[in-house]
């Protein structure tokens, strides 16, 4: 009890101080509307998000309301510049010169990943970038369709088909598994479901703590980067996780490099490691800097919980909407049926590529859903947007939502979930209006991965299941928990197996 006292009395004491002295040594422009900030918490107090009465979205979408397109917010010690005005983001977007990546997000992701594609800036961000980006294409991720179709299909016959026309309240979870399942193989190869034994601890359950810590820190935006990395290395449980991943990877990484060494030129790889070894070894063959070991595991590492993060989140959100606009959910059916697609049809990339209604719901859940709501930036000299001054080492914050959803940019209500936007007044949205991946040179990396993922299990499920709001039965609302992106936080769903399908 004492050492827990003392330990609290001291972590207080050292962010007060630590507060105390980067509040004093900020210059914030003080012609700019906003709240005052308040001790430690900045505007996460005074503005709900802390409490959970709002998440970080809608407290700027808040404030956008309250002093217009541009005001100060103050996340925790930091002070940034918020904009949601589409010049604004195209003006700090285009000069990537002046604008690079936010040092909250590299020091946070750098605590976790310290050599990872989204914790580095300048020459170590190109020399990563040249592996990683063309890694993750389009033409490159297009073979683990069968994948992502044999993940989704086992996880409808075990989770939905076993309880077929129940309430099922954890859906969320089972779609954080159903993603970690794709990324197992996607990623190494390697079923994280049928090689986990029951009371032992391996490459699965260390993911789920790694994502699941990596996730908590993540959020604590404020705490000084030697108390992060502190409070992780105190941490059992995430160092347990780090030295199960380790291991697994490391020894994929290794037998990779014997195999690629062996084989010949013909073997194509066949995951993400296998296809990051083969570009390093390309590299080092041909005397050009490439990855060492940790940079690889890092970047794997990376991928995994980038990967995780945001597709489980828009996939949760996608069951909850379908409960809710059972209209939308019966047009993707009845597309599915013009393409002959029945339950027991294989689904093949052209198929997928044909289905135009299924492609605007995906655009429209990833405009309409918290997912990734905000993009940072931090100016490396000064500069002038439309006569606000930014002065060198400003962060300025780009509220993603608020642009989704300001009538300013949409011809059809952006308030309303239409996913027929995407076909007609709104196919070609204003540039830096709809950015469901961020913008810029930064980017996400994984961008084509995740679309391809999302538009794949949307349409194995739209396939073989129907979702129903159980209305009075249970609680379906919604709202929202702030982690790295917003998830549901009440989503209960009536799942019903369509009939024609069989069970193999």
């Amino acid at each position: 009890m004492f050492f827990s006292t003392t330990i609290a009395l001291l972590v207080i004491c050292v962010l007060t101080i630590y507060w105390y002295l980067k509040s004093n040594g900020t210059n914030p422009n003080k012609k700019l509307p906003g709240l005052e900030p308040q001790w430690i918490f900045g505007n996460l107090r005074n503005t709900g998000v802390i409490s959970g009465r709002v998440v970080l979205y809608e407290a700027l979408a808040e404030l956008k309301a309250k002093f217009g397109d541009v005001f100060s917010f103050w996340l925790g010690p930091y002070y940034s510049i918020v904009l949601s005005r589409i010049d604004h983001v195209q003006h700090v977007l285009a000069d990537r010169h002046t604008y690079d990546v936010a040092e909250t997000t590299t020091r946070n992701f750098g605590v976790l990943f310290p050599t990872g594609l989204i914790a580095l800036r300048g020459n170590e961000w190109k020399r990563h970038a040249r592996f990683i980006l063309p890694m993750l294409k389009r033409a490159k991720v297009l073979p683990y369709l069968d994948t992502i179709v044999t993940c989704t299909d086992r996880f409808i016959d075990e989770k939905l088909t076993r309880r077929n026309g129940e309430i099922h309240m954890d859906l969320v979870e089972q779609s954080q598994r159903l993603l970690l399942s794709i990324i197992g193989f996607i990623a190494f190869d390697y079923d994280l479901e049928t090689t986990s034994t029951s009371g032992t601890f391996d490459l699965r359950d260390a993911f789920n703590d790694f994502v699941r810590i990596g996730n908590q820190f993540i959020l604590f935006s404020g705490i000084p980067l030697w108390l992060g990395k502190l409070i992780l290395r105190m941490s059992s449980q995430y160092q347990r996780a780090l030295r199960t991943m380790k291991h697994y990877v490391t020894n994929m990484i290794n037998e990779e490099k014997t195999r690629q060494q062996e084989a010949t030129s013909s073997i194509r790889p066949i995951n993400l490691i296998a296809s990051l070894v083969s570009a390093v070894q390309l590299e080092s063959s041909e005397g050009v800097p490439s990855l060492t070991p940790n940079e690889v595991f890092d970047e794997v590492s990376l991928l995994i919980l980038g990967g995780f993060e945001t597709t489980s989140t828009a996939l949760s959100w996608f069951i909850f909407y379908m409960s809710k606009y059972p209209e939308v959910q019966e047009k993707m059916k009845d597309e599915l049926k013009t393409h002959n697609l029945t339950p027991n049809t294989s689904l093949t990339q052209d198929v997928l590529d044909s289905l135009i209604y299924v492609e605007c719901v995906t655009k429209e859940l990833l405009r309409f859903a918290p997912i990734a709501t905000i993009i940072s930036r931090k100016a490396t000299r000064d500069d002038i947007i439309d006569g606000i001054e930014v002065k060198k080492d400003d962060t300025l914050l780009i509220a993603v939502q608020s642009l989704h959803f300001d009538p300013r940019y949409w011809k059809i209500d952006p308030s309303k979930f239409i996913p027929e936007r995407f076909l007609y007044e709104d196919k070609n949205p204003p540039h830096c209006a709809y950015m469901p991946f961020g913008g810029g040179h930064r980017a996400c990396a994984g961008q084509d991965l995740a679309f391809f993922e999302l538009k794949t299990i949307i349409t194995r499920l739209m396939q073989r299941v129907t979702f129903v709001d159980p209305g009075n039965e249970a609680n379906n609302s919604g709202g929202m928990i702030q982690r790295i992106t917003c998830y549901p936080k009440h989503l209960a769903i009536r799942v019903y197996v369509d009939s024609d399908h069989i069970v193999v």
